[in-house]
């Protein structure tokens, strides 16, 4: 479990709360802008000045509408007309101290009930306007600040909206700028580019997303680098086999020249020849099969280790068998005498195939006149074994593949160890490192 998994935020809970605050912010602005803005207007426009101004304006038009459309004041369907075109507008009519028209009650005619006059209110304004049927007092109220204060509105809705989006985009662009740089190094990955790491910032999907890329591009490049590898090793191996291989047919053709013409002294000279040629047949079938083990050992199949076994059981039947087999050859072979109480997990056949192939290239290179030395160290969580030989005077200078040694290399390193080789000009050590367990190990598996 990712013990950051508790502290990882969600892109969706993040835009949630972006937008919680974009709008607490957005709003908190327009109760002051309206505020403030109602407060300033209201001083500007609340004076008689401005308000009689708007008036009379009113007065003159309807003025214009009665002259134009010749009403009297009994045409109190057309008087509604006009006062329904303004919104929050009334209007009253008066002649001769008598109510004769009311925007409140337009559909009917208020008749005098009394010669009693009506009271006077100072602040009320009485404009003569002329009828078709005589002149008549006019008052009207009307509301001169609306209009102002619902420009006021609409503007201040408009930029607390502008705010609001504002503090959202204020909000994501560093997000958006994060998302804009894994695009730019998604592109970089497929041109090529695999060394350049990938940005992880942040704890939320979008960085799981660039911790995914980032370690794709590792196996990428992990992969490149194997197959780069495999090309490099695998163009030394074709170099070194196709010098290998051109000494021995150079001879080889040159002894079947001489049989050809015939140019032997004598007979035990032809079989000499011919076992030079045996010889020569044999050594091209070594290499040869070098290079199918190369080639098997370096493929990429998988393989699977043994359980944890003892180092004796192990190791003491195909050392034995290679000890044998060198002293029947000439060698003298100093072994190791005491095994540690330590198991190693390997894979058998490439234990036998790694001591094969050291047998052989001590059989090539090794002088017979020196012993051949097995030694065996350990370390609390990893064991050693040791081959050293002397090198055989004729030997000394002659070129080699290494192609044992590549395939040992290869077959220690699918099994978790190192082959570690030292040379000079007469001496050869090749040491086989193993990772080790307790020797309780083997009961528990």
């Amino acid at each position: 479990m990712n013990p950051n998994a508790s502290r990882q935020h969600s892109l969706t809970a993040r835009f949630g709360l972006l937008l919680i605050l974009a709008g607490v912010v957005s709003a908190v602005a327009f109760f002051f802008l309206q505020t403030a803005g109602s407060t300033l207007l209201t001083r500007y426009l609340d004076n008689a000045q401005f308000q009689e101004t708007y008036i009379e304006e009113k007065v003159q038009d309807f003025q214009r509408y009665v002259t134009s459309q010749t009403l009297s004041v009994q045409d109190t369907y057309a008087l509604t007309q006009w006062v329904q075109k303004t919104p929050l507008l009334f209007m009253e009519i008066y002649r001769d101290n008598i109510l004769l028209y009311t925007s409140f009650a337009p559909e009917g005619t208020i008749e005098a009930v009394t010669q009693t006059e009506p009271p006077y209110y100072y602040w009320v304004s009485y404009y003569p306007v002329t009828f078709s049927d005589g002149t008549a007092d006019v008052v009207i109220y009307a509301d001169a600040t609306y209009r102002w204060f619902t420009c006021l509105t609409v503007t201040n809705l408009i930029l607390s909206f502008l705010l609001f989006l504002s503090v959202f985009i204020a909000g994501i662009r560093n997000l958006v700028r994060y998302i804009c740089h894994l695009s730019n190094q998604i592109q970089a990955m497929e041109g090529g580019d695999l060394d350049q790491p990938i940005l992880v910032k942040g704890r939320h999907e979008l960085s799981r997303l660039a911790q995914g890329l980032d370690s794709m591009r590792q196996s990428f490049r992990e992969q490149r680098q194997r197959e780069a590898d495999l090309y490099r090793a695998n163009q030394a191996m074709i170099t070194q086999m196709s010098h290998d291989l051109r000494t021995p047919l150079t001879t080889l053709q040159i002894y079947t020249d001489i049989l050809r013409y015939r140019k032997m002294d004598s007979p035990d000279q032809t079989e000499a020849y011919l076992n030079r040629i045996e010889a020569k047949i044999a050594q091209i079938k070594q290499l040869s099969e070098n290079i199918f083990e190369y080639s098997l050992v370096s493929s990429q199949q998988p393989i699977r280790l043994d359980a944890p076994r003892p180092l004796r059981e192990i190791f003491r039947d195909p050392l034995s068998e290679a000890t044998a087999y060198l002293q029947q050859q000439g060698f003298s072979v100093t072994g190791p005498e005491d095994w540690t109480d330590q198991a190693l997990s390997v894979y058998p056949q490439y234990v036998k195939r790694i001591i094969d192939n050291l047998v052989s290239n001590i059989m090539k290179y090794a002088d017979p006149d020196a012993p051949v030395e097995l030694a065996l160290t350990q370390a609390p969580d990893q064991v050693s074994l040791t081959f050293s030989n002397t090198i055989r005077p004729d030997r000394a200078s002659q070129d080699s593949s290494q192609i044992g040694l590549s395939n040992i290399r290869s077959m220690m390193a699918k099994m978790n160890g190192e082959l570690q080789v030292e040379t000079t000009p007469t001496r050869f050590q090749a040491i086989l490192r193993f990772p080790a367990f307790p020797l309780s190990w083997t009961a528990k598996k």
